[in-house]
């Protein structure tokens, strides 16, 4: 080490290459903040690109149990299917995905669906559906002019069913969507 003394007291005086050694030290400590900070960055973004695929997952599931339940209010409407056998009598081999009143015993949020108890749309399990009748040749309420609603031509009576549907994207996210759906009984 290089130092200098002075002619009076004879203490030793700091040669320039000492405050070299304080800039490296500042300089390093700088370095390792803004490696860490980098490496916060990275984190982070990785976080976020991962919350990003969970949205777009869930986003698939219910696009999916969206379908299945537009699949299923289609197939009420056509023809006389909301009068189906299926509603009186729950049959598990005709038709599974079909119950009358009070015949739906479990929870379908925490069902385990399957062939047995629910129908997938067009063969694909990704999308199932179920339909449970759970009114019965109701009087539709609000119908005249006098009330605030509109009467209709002919059938003031509706049956009431409760569609519940299940969507579960690639990487198994589930989303169940429970829609009420009404059909004239007349």
């Amino acid at each position: 080490m290089i130092t200098a003394t002075t002619r009076r007291t004879g203490h030793p005086i700091p040669v320039a290459r000492q405050r070299g050694a304080t800039s490296l030290f500042i300089t390093l400590v700088l370095l390792l903040v803004v490696m860490l900070l980098g490496v916060t960055a990275a984190m982070l973004s990785g976080t976020q690109f991962r919350l990003a695929g969970n949205l777009q997952f869930e986003n698939e599931a219910f696009n999916l149990a969206e379908g299945a339940t537009a699949a299923a209010e289609s197939w009420l409407t056509q023809g006389t299917n909301a009068q189906n056998a299926g509603f009186t009598t729950y049959a598990t081999a005709e038709t599974p995905h079909l119950y009358p009143i009070g015949g739906l015993t479990a929870n379908p949020l925490t069902m385990s669906w399957s062939n047995s108890n629910s129908l997938a749309v067009g063969g694909d399990s990704s999308r199932r559906y179920l339909i449970q009748k759970i009114g019965a040749d109701n009087a539709l309420l609000g119908n005249t002019v006098a009330t605030g609603g509109r009467s209709l031509s002919a059938c003031q009576r509706a049956d009431l069913f409760r569609v519940t549907a299940r969507g579960a994207s690639a990487k198994g996210t589930i989303r169940i969507i429970q829609t009420t759906y009404t059909i004239p009984s007349c």
